[in-house]
């Protein structure tokens, strides 16, 4: 595992990926954080995905972070293994702990997720939960997906959109390449212009109240109730056979 210093690798990596706050980097290890984006995110995945979801799959968990899905896609997915890899290489140390709390095979590593780490079709499932915003790479970490996924395999794609990344609070507290934001009808385009396939069944949008104006307080007192724009959104998408 590489021991590169976390200023080092963002500033090798400033063209491709904007490293996190420091309050970004704590926020992502809450309990807010766990049970009110990660664990209803890996629910609702389950959800959409229903009898198509792959027995003994091998899983790929692209910007794993500090590996706290692991134990969420253990107990909803059960896999037969779970690999993990993300670009920061302090948040992957973590990730090597909890990797080593699970019954089942599970790793993680440090590395880019355009990069060509693996052997083509070594994955059943890729989770590439909140990364593409963070990369200006999404064509490219894409393409790899694709690479990577046997025919057949699914990808969940799941994403905060533009107009909540790009709202005061976020900006101010968080960080991300600015040119790299789309809404929901972005980032559909996106992943079906990579090769990818799913139908209208197969996208969830919503407006949680953690990602509204003022965490939903503006719309419960009357302010803002005709912004219905979609601030997240999960796709579950497929490799052709």
């Amino acid at each position: 595992m590489s021991t590169t210093n976390p200023a080092a690798t963002a500033a090798n990596h400033k063209t491709i990926w904007v490293r996190e706050t420091r309050f970004g980097r704590w926020f992502l290890s809450t309990h807010t954080w766990y049970r009110y984006v990660l664990s209803q995110a890996i629910v609702d995945f389950k959800a959409l995905l229903g009898e198509r979801l792959p027995a003994q799959a091998r899983i790929l968990d692209a910007g794993c972070g500090q590996g706290l899905a692991f134990g969420l896609l253990a107990h909803h997915f059960q896999p037969a293994a779970i690999t993990g890899i993300d670009i920061d290489a302090e948040q992957v140390k973590k990730a090597v702990s909890a990797a080593s709390q699970l019954a089942i095979p599970c790793t993680a590593q440090h590395t880019n997720a355009s990069a060509p780490t693996f052997a083509a079709e070594s994955f059943d499932i890729i989770l590439c939960h909140q990364l593409l915003h963070h990369t200006s790479q999404q064509q490219e970490t894409l393409q790899e997906f694709y690479r990577l996924l046997r025919p057949g395999g699914i990808l969940l794609v799941g994403e905060s959109c533009r107009s909540f990344i790009n709202s005061v609070p976020v900006r101010l507290l968080f960080r991300h390449p600015q040119m790299a934001q789309k809404d929901a009808q972005g980032y559909i385009d996106l992943v079906r212009s990579n090769g990818f396939v799913f139908g209208e069944q197969d996208v969830q949008t919503s407006r949680p109240w953690w990602s509204r104006r003022c965490l939903g307080m503006a719309q419960k007192i009357g302010i803002g109730l005709h912004n219905t724009e979609p601030t997240e959104i999960l796709i579950v998408a497929s490799k052709p056979h």
